[in-house]
């Protein structure tokens, strides 16, 4: 069967969309990273519980895809397109390491996304031929887990890939197996009960989007509405066909488009970095922190007003915007030390 014959048009399109989602998380992270908005954007709880919604959708999209090849071609465990495959994916996230160890030392990708699916993938293959409520209740074993087997003996970093450490190790982005594998899971549990079972041995060759009977009528109305869009369905489902080389390109071309830009426009300086040193350098010379704070906004405030927040926050003032700084800053100290 060929490459065509054996997908679903509904998961590609559903992969596609995860990864534009992801481009667009991406894109806010790499923004805040140039400083093209405030630093702390990428980290708010918004933020946050997005970037957990686009893991989520790729692992769940992960163990649907091994049923859909299982039921398409039989025992994964035997089929040589996909070890080629898992090795593809345990490469790229060899190289997504080494490439995060360069470029953030301090906040490597030792465990993402794609670490996360290799090993995920191999702990559900015995499920994938299974009754579906055996992964169901492995995947809820396996989101439990941590809760109840987390322990300072996992602390080592030899272990932390399996979740059950005692603490959050710093990365850009750390997906361990406990408890993402659960999602894998879930997905092999959908698509156990929506494809597994629904077609004999001598009728795979008609798989298709429509002979499929997905229970859910959301996934499958947003498909027949980008449909009415024929050239929205076709990219969004081909980048879902390429999900690979689509995670792997993404990223170096924002990183280059916004390097590049840095050579022709400079991003307006972030006020709340500048506000945190001031306050830091304030209160190490002994001043209480809530004067600081006040203080340091006041001149903030003060230099934007009088146009002279890009040369302060650059470093650019001339000497008599320093002279013209240093009275507003010794008026803003004044004001916020008044009892």
């Amino acid at each position: 069967m060929s490459d065509t014959q054996a997908r679903l048009p509904l998961v590609d399109f559903l992969r596609g969309l995860a990864l534009w989602a992801m481009l667009v998380f991406h894109l806010v992270w790499d923004l805040a990273q140039f400083g093209w908005i405030d630093h702390d954007a990428p980290y708010t709880p918004i933020m946050h519980w997005f970037g957990h919604a686009i893991a989520v959708s790729f692992l769940a999209l992960v163990g649907v895809s091994l049923v859909l090849a299982e039921t398409a071609k039989g025992p994964l465990w035997r089929s040589a397109k996909f070890w080629r495959r898992w090795a593809e994916i345990v490469l790229a996230a060899s190289a997504i390491s080494a490439v995060s160890f360069w470029l953030f030392p301090t906040t490597p990708i030792f465990f993402g996304i794609l670490h996360c699916i290799a090993l995920a993938s191999l702990f559900a293959l015995p499920f994938v031929a299974a009754p579906p409520i055996r992964a169901l209740a492995g995947g809820f074993a396996a989101l439990l887990a941590p809760h109840f087997f987390a322990s300072p003996l996992f602390d080592a970093r030899l272990f932390w890939w399996t979740g059950l450490g005692t603490y959050l190790p710093a990365s850009n982005d750390f997906r361990p197996l406990l408890p993402w594998l659960a999602y894998v899971l879930f997905g092999v549990a959908l698509g156990r009960w929506t494809i597994a079972g629904k077609f004999s041995s001598r009728h795979r060759e008609e798989i298709s989007d429509a002979a499929i009977p997905w229970p859910l009528p959301a996934p499958a109305g947003l498909l027949r509405s980008a449909r009415n869009d024929g050239r929205v369905f076709r990219a969004v489902t081909f980048c879902g066909r390429h999900s690979l080389t689509f995670y792997l390109v993404h990223q170096p071309l924002l990183f280059g488009f916004f390097t590049l830009l840095g050579l022709v426009a400079t991003p307006a300086p972030d006020a709340g970095d500048f506000v945190r040193q001031c306050a830091v350098q304030c209160v190490n010379e002994g001043v209480e922190a809530e004067i600081c704070e006040k203080s340091c906004v006041c001149v903030v405030e003060k230099a934007k007003n009088a146009g002279l927040w890009n040369n302060l926050a650059r470093g650019r003032l001339t000497e008599p915007e320093k002279s013209t700084v240093h009275d507003e800053a010794i008026a803003c100290y004044a004001e916020a030390a008044k009892k």
